[in-house]
């Protein structure tokens, strides 16, 4: 499909185009893995590079539902392009072919048309979506990141919507309703109308003239503030405009009436002073988590008065108390599982909390999202945090990010180990290839990061390829298995290095290390006086009798394996021994 220097031409194309229309580093980043995915697709191979990369750009931005059109980013691509223009329908013609061949599901909606058609679904008059429309573009002015950031496209699009009524005192919708219309959550919904509302500032949107509804007419305040232009004009265009072919019918005229009678607070959660607790948290689960600060907030009182109240209600079995990553979520006391919903609420949290505390690239954080979605609803989640790293673990992984499982276990405070249980969850729900360094890897890792000597680098890889676990073993990890290779190889070899700095440097958990070196021990002194490990060809037999290694290393069972080893080294067994003589000598 292309050259080199034509990828690198559109490379420089979709640089100048972000810049343009203030995309987000995110929506680029994801845009150019999935230009190296799309590779020489027989699909699209006909049509030219620029014209693949606008789209994809453009299928990006649809599902970060950033308000950005076809005709937007034909337009900048054109001006990027030397003598040449890029037609938008030429674009929208390759849409499905793109998709399909980068396994997105359908074409995602343009985030205007979203609006419009909930909008429509929830009868709002037509000025409400305008005033929808507004703050989705003036939300993206402000930090498109926020935009791109969001939890999904249906998501803003119900957030935004909530808002303009708000601002207008419409009380004809609320959160269930737009649940229902944006297939998300009501925790969603809420979360994201409180993250857009603090980017734009209550008093922006309570006191712009942009956002409000001429009392009179219905129909949107005419200003200048805000976006810019003639938002007479704007308004026309922004009701009645579908900017590309196939994003949804353009609204009828403003409608007439009483649509926008006014209630005092907007609709907002209302004040429960008195209500028993018990009572709040069955009335929020199951359409949203009922966390502390959640039900504090519905009750209008201290969290911490709550927390108090609802462990002594716990204690009497009235409610029961239930973690959900690293948050506490209260449950009525007939109910002990969170569904699906809730479940991917409470893992999509988990992954926005590990991904900023590890400082991780947007795209990221948006493809761990993405697994966390696909898998959900078919595998049994206990634990919402090991989930969620183990999410971002294999994004970072498929990415090509350099983060180990270590630093994702750190920050979400629980065993590296678990991520790796969760890598082969994710891979057989999602039938997603994650690749995974091997044991090997990790000890040429473990070598350079010690600074270890060749000769321990190398038996340790030997004792890998000897090493043969038993039937009824723990499987260890990659880190795990080779920090224990290494410290057998470190030992012999008189290098002396201890488990728990090879646990530090492997990012392995050290009884792990500890239980994976003993398993190699065994093996490999096992093998040995079995003849399955070649006395004369394994340099570490030599050494064997003058190591640190002793009877006393590790449980009861490793140090009889060392000390029959020993035994046979020292030519006080001149026959393999049996595999019935060892379970007797060993204690088995």
């Amino acid at each position: 499909m292309s050259n080199a220097a034509d990828r690198d031409r559109v490379e420089e194309q979709l640089t100048a185009v972000s810049e343009t229309l203030s995309l987000p580093s995110s929506t680029v980043q994801i845009t150019r893995v999935r230009l190296n995915q799309l590779g020489s697709e027989p699909e699209i191979e006909d049509s030219s590079l620029a014209i693949v990369g606008a789209t994809t750009l453009a299928l990006s931005a649809r599902e970060d539902g950033l308000p950005v059109t076809v005709s937007d980013i034909a337009d900048a691509w054109s001006e990027a392009l030397e003598g040449t223009t890029i037609d938008p329908g030429a674009m929208t013609a390759l849409f499905d072919d793109i998709a399909s061949n980068l396994d997105i599901e359908g074409v995602p909606p343009e985030p205007r048309a979203l609006i419009e058609r909930f909008g429509t679904e929830l009868d709002l008059p037509d000025g409400i979506v305008v005033v929808a429309k507004r703050i989705l573009e003036d939300a993206f002015d402000a930090d498109p990141q926020a935009i791109a950031g969001g939890t999904s496209p249906a998501g803003t699009a119900g957030a935004v919507l909530y808002l303009a009524t708000h601002v207008n005192d419409i009380d004809s919708v609320d959160e269930d309703a737009l649940g229902d219309v944006t297939d998300t959550s009501q925790v969603t919904v809420r979360n994201r109308y409180k993250e857009l509302r603090d980017l734009l500032g209550e008093d922006r949107l309570e006191t712009a003239q942009r956002y409000r509804l001429d009392p009179d007419t219905g129909a949107p305040m005419a200003t200048n503030s805000g976006a810019g232009g003639d938002e007479n004009s704007q308004a026309e265009s922004e009701t009645g405009d579908a900017v590309d072919a196939g994003d949804g019918e353009g609204s009828s005229a403003v409608e007439d009436g009483d649509s926008t009678s006014a209630t005092a607070g907007g609709g907002g959660p209302q004040t429960r002073d008195g209500a028993e607790l018990s009572d709040v948290v069955g009335e929020l689960f199951p359409a949203e988590l009922p966390t502390t600060d959640r039900v504090a907030a519905e009750g209008d009182a201290d969290a911490q008065e709550v927390e108090d109240e609802l462990d002594a209600l716990a204690e009497r079995g009235v409610v029961e108390r239930k973690r959900a990553g690293s948050t506490d979520v209260w449950l009525p006391g007939d109910r002990d599982v969170l569904g699906p919903d809730l479940t991917e609420d409470a893992v999509q949290r988990e992954v926005d909390t590990i991904a900023e505390a590890l400082d991780l690239d947007a795209s990221i954080r948006l493809f761990a999202r993405g697994l966390v979605s696909d898998v959900v609803e078919d595998v049994d989640v206990e634990n919402a945090d090991e989930l969620g790293g183990a999410a971002l673990l294999a994004a970072c992984r498929i990415n090509d990010a350099e983060i180990e499982a270590s630093e994702i276990a750190e920050a979400g405070a629980f065993r590296s180990r678990a991520l790796y249980d969760w890598l082969e969850t994710l891979e057989a729900a999602t039938d997603v290839d994650i690749p995974t360094a091997d044991a090997e890897t990790y000890v040429d890792r473990l070598a350079g990061a010690l600074d270890l000597n060749e000769s321990v680098r190398t038996e340790s890889l030997r004792a890998l390829e000897q090493y043969e676990p038993r039937l009824d073993e723990r499987e260890f990890t990659p880190p795990e298995l080779a920090a224990g290779a290494t410290v057998f190889a470190s030992t012999v070899g008189g290098a002396g290095v201890e488990p728990e700095e090879l646990a530090d440097a492997s990012g392995a958990d050290p009884e792990f290390v500890s239980e994976a070196t003993n398993a190699v021990l065994v093996s490999l002194c096992l093998g040995l006086v079995q003849e399955d490990i070649d006395y004369e060809e394994t340099a570490w037999t030599s050494d064997l009798l003058d190591s640190e290694l002793s009877p006393e290393f590790g449980d009861s069972e490793t140090g009889a394996a060392i000390a029959l080893a020993k035994a046979y080294a020292a030519g006080r067994e001149s026959q393999p021994v049996d595999e019935t003589t060892i379970d007797v000598l060993v204690g088995r």
